[in-house]
C-alpha cells in the first residue's frame, strides 16, 4: 500500500506532540509493509516533500507531488492546507481520504471558513481524531459534521534512559540531587496549556510552604515561555520553577522525577501524558478532554479540578503516601502496555486506510468506530 502523509510538522519542527505521534505512526505503519511518503511544511528533512511554509503554495505544491507519487490513500493532518490537495486529487484520480484531528478548537470557525471546511471534510471517507473528547469538541465549537469518524490514539514507546544522562539534565540545570522534582511536558506553545501551567506554578508556592526542596521542570520553548517565566517571578518562585525550552529527549526529565503533572485547560489526548504513563509515573492531571480516557482517578493516576489548592492537596497526598503513588504508577505503565501501543495505532489506521466500503452516521452527525486503541527524538 502506497500512502501519502500531508503535514504540517515533521522531523526538526516545533510540532511537539503532533511530530512524535506521526513519527512514530509513520515508522509502525512502515514495519508493517506499507510505503509512506511525507509532504510537510515545517520541518527538515532531506528524504521527504518540502512543500514550503506559505499555505497556498504548499497546497498547489503538494498536489503536483500526490500526481507524481500516485498514492492509493492520503492522510492529511488537520488545517485546510493539509486537506486541500488531498481532496483535489481524490476528484482527479481517486484514492482513500484521511483525516486526523490533533489540537483542540480554542474558538470556533467563522461561517465563511466552515463552510469551506466543511466542503473538504465531504470529501474524506474519514476523519479521525486522538480522542473521543477531541472529537466532541470539533464538533461542539466548530460546528463541523462527519459521515464517518474513528478514535485512533497515540502509542507509546518507553525509551531507555541511563543514569549519566539523568546526571548530566541535573547537572545542565542545577537540580539538586534530593530535591523533590514535579515534571510538566510541553506547557507553553498553547493558551489553554499556559493557563494550566499557571495554576501548577501557583500550586508549587504552596507546596514550598511544607517542601522547600521541591522543584517545577516546565519544558518547552514555546509562544507563552517569556510570560510563565514573569508570572513565576510574580509568584516568588522563580528559583524553584525551571524552564528548560526544548529538551531533546523527554524521557530524561521522566526519569528523574517524582511525579508528573499535566494540568491543561484543554487538550486532546496528551502524548507527553502517555509517556509519563509509560514510564510508570505517579500522575496528578485535570479530568480535561481526552485525559479520562487513559487516566481513571485514584486507579492509575489522579484527576483534579483546574485550581491550584485543590492541585497542591493532591500532589500532597501523593509525595506523602509514597506507596499509594507508586502503585498508581505501575496501574498506569499497564494501562500503556495493554491500550495505547504504537503497533495498535498502525493497525487501527490501516483498518481505516481500507474500510471504508459501508460508511456510518456519526453521534451528532457522528458516530464514532471502535477504533482506540519515527524516531523517538523530539523537542518537547
Amino acid at each position: 500500500m502506497k500512502i501519502a502523509l500531508i503535514t504540517n510538522y515533521w522531523i526538526n519542527s516545533n510540532g511537539g506532540g503532533i511530530k512524535t505521534y506521526l513519527m512514530n505512526l509513520v515508522d509502525s505503519l512502515q514495519d508493517k509493509g506499507t510505503h509512506v511518503n511525507i509532504l510537510f511544511r515545517e520541518g527538515d528533512d532531506p528524504t521527504q516533500f518540502f512543500g514550503g511554509r506559505n499555505k497556498i503554495i504548499f497546497s498547489l505544491n503538494c498536489f503536483r507531488q500526490l500526481q507524481k507519487i500516485r498514492p492509493e490513500v492520503i492522510h492529511s493532518q488537520g488545517t485546510w492546507y493539509c486537506l486541500l490537495p488531498g481532496v483535489l486529487y481524490k476528484k482527479l484520480y481517486g484514492c482513500m481520504l484521511v483525516l486526523t484531528f490533533h489540537t483542540e478548537p480554542d474558538r470556533g470557525l467563522r461561517l465563511p471558513a466552515r463552510l469551506f471546511f466543511q466542503s473538504l471534510l465531504n470529501a474524506c471517507d474519514c476523519a479521525t481524531f486522538v480522542s473521543k473528547r477531541l472529537q466532541e469538541r470539533v464538533i461542539e465549537v466548530d460546528g463541523l459534521s462527519f459521515t464517518k469518524t474513528a478514535i485512533t490514539y497515540a502509542g507509546v514507546r518507553a525509551s531507555e534512559v541511563s543514569e549519566g544522562e539523568v546526571k548530566r539534565f541535573r547537572e545542565q540545570y542545577g537540580i539538586d540531587e534530593g530535591a523533590i522534582v514535579l515534571l510538566a511536558i510541553g506547557m507553553t506553545a498553547l493558551p489553554y496549556k499556559a493557563e494550566g501551567l499557571k495554576l501548577m506554578i501557583q500550586a508549587v508556592r504552596i507546596l514550598r510552604e511544607t517542601y522547600p526542596n521541591i522543584v517545577l521542570i516546565a519544558t518547552r520553548e514555546g509562544k507563552y515561555s517569556e510570560e510563565m517565566k514573569a508570572f513565576a517571578c510574580e509568584e516568588g518562585v522563580e528559583k524553584q520553577v525551571v524552564f528548560t525550552g526544548d529538551v531533546e529527549n523527554p524521557f530524561v526529565p521522566l526519569k528523574m522525577c517524582d511525579l508528573y503533572t499535566h494540568i491543561t485547560l484543554g487538550d486532546g489526548l496528551p502524548l507527553a501524558l502517555l509517556e509519563a504513563m509509560a514510564m510508570g509515573k505517579p500522575i496528578v492531571a485535570t479530568p480535561i478532554a481526552g485525559i479520562p480516557e487513559a487516566i481513571t482517578d485514584g486507579e492509575n493516576g489522579i484527576l483534579v479540578a483546574p485550581g491550584a489548592e485543590q492541585i497542591a492537596l493532591k500532589i500532597d497526598l501523593l509525595l506523602r503516601d509514597r506507596e499509594y503513588a507508586e502503585r498508581l504508577g505501575r496501574r498506569a505503565k499497564k494501562t500503556v502496555e495493554e491500550r495505547f501501543t504504537w503497533e495498535q495505532a498502525a493497525e487501527r489506521f490501516l483498518q481505516c486506510y481500507i474500510d471504508h466500503e459501508t460508511p456510518h452516521k456519526a453521534r451528532s452527525s457522528t458516530e464514532t468506530s471502535s477504533l482506540e486503541p519515527a524516531r523517538q527524538k523530539e523537542f518537547r
